[in-house]
């Protein structure tokens, strides 16, 4: 193994997670494939962080970068900046790597000419130790163009991303896009034609607990996706359908999370706006969603297991 040049650099921002970051860092350590170097870079956390990264440091191929606190999309760039791998992978605090994920990750690279840009592989939600598949699930192996980003970001920041891409856009670091920085880097970086290779293997499990960033603060968060919408609209280059179809989709979001948090005129209003960016009778479905009263909705949900 050749630590001056790794094949990955896996970057893990991380802010506050001390009860959660150990068992995401154990299971990078424990991959089958071992030609990587790990940066955690500790945002600014203010709870036991780096006394939990300690240990793990007496792998050489781990680093603990402190820095003060600027948001995730700060943090990753620092981490680009840092990075000596070939390949880059962003990994949140509270994911884990499968111990196949490099390995895979690593053969499908080796067998791809040209190599490529992005390359990503499937993964899954553990909700209190249920399990349940992504939106990646029914998808085949193959790219992910433009066209799947302005429907959503499915990949969330599973990503594996070539480092001497010097078309690479980075992550946006103003704060008042967290949450959304994924999906604006991937919209960025497929808008000129590249693509996302998936894999069709489930290898890395995200953690979906109530502090999640998509689900700690709904009000925050549609005031982020409102925001993000000027930022998309002035930074990519859009035909009118294609501006429709991302409009509706973060208008879509944005009925969800207000309906979420029992605002039924604001999610209602939402849903008007975001009509006609969505296929078929998305936009109908979606009205009659947010127009029953949320405690129906859970109910119904519980009653229908999902």
């Amino acid at each position: 193994m050749n630590l001056t040049s790794p094949f990955f650099s896996v970057i893990i921002p991380t802010y506050n997670r001390a009860d959660l970051i150990a068992a995401t860092l154990r299971s990078v350590q424990t991959q089958q494939f071992a030609g990587f170097e790990v940066l955690v870079v500790d945002d600014g956390s203010q709870d036991a962080t780096a006394e939990v990264v300690r240990p793990f440091l007496t792998d050489a191929r781990f680093q603990y970068l402190p820095k003060a606190n600027g948001e995730r999309g700060a943090a990753r760039n620092y981490g680009l900046d840092r990075a000596r791998g070939e390949y880059v992978i962003f990994l949140d605090s509270d994911d884990l790597f499968h111990p196949e994920h490099l390995a895979t990750l690593h053969a499908a690279i080796n067998s791809m000419q040209p190599r490529p840009n992005f390359i990503a592989t499937k993964y899954d939600f553990d909700r209190a130790g249920e399990r349940r598949p992504s939106d990646l699930a029914a998808l085949p192996a193959g790219p992910l163009r433009l066209e799947t980003f302005l429907q959503g970001n499915a990949l969330a920041c599973n990503i594996c991303v070539r480092r001497q891409n010097p078309q690479l856009f980075r992550f946006e670091e103003d704060r008042r896009y967290a949450a959304i920085e994924d999906w604006m880097f991937l919209l960025e970086n497929t808008q000129h034609g590249d693509v996302v290779q998936l894999v069709d293997a489930l290898t890395l499990t995200m953690n979906d607990h109530d502090q999640r960033s998509m689900r700690a603060d709904n009000q925050g968060l549609i005031r982020r996706l409102q925001l993000a919408a000027g930022w998309m609209q002035q930074h990519l280059t859009l035909t009118p359908p294609q501006r429709r179809t991302l409009l509706g989709r973060l208008y879509y979001l944005c009925a969800i999370h207000a309906h979420i948090d029992g605002y039924q005129a604001q999610a209602m209003q939402f849903a008007w706006r975001s009509a006609p960016g969505l296929p078929g009778k998305g936009g109908v479905a979606l009205l009659l969603r947010c127009a029953t009263p949320p405690s129906l909705v859970q109910w119904a949900k519980r009653l229908l297991g999902r």
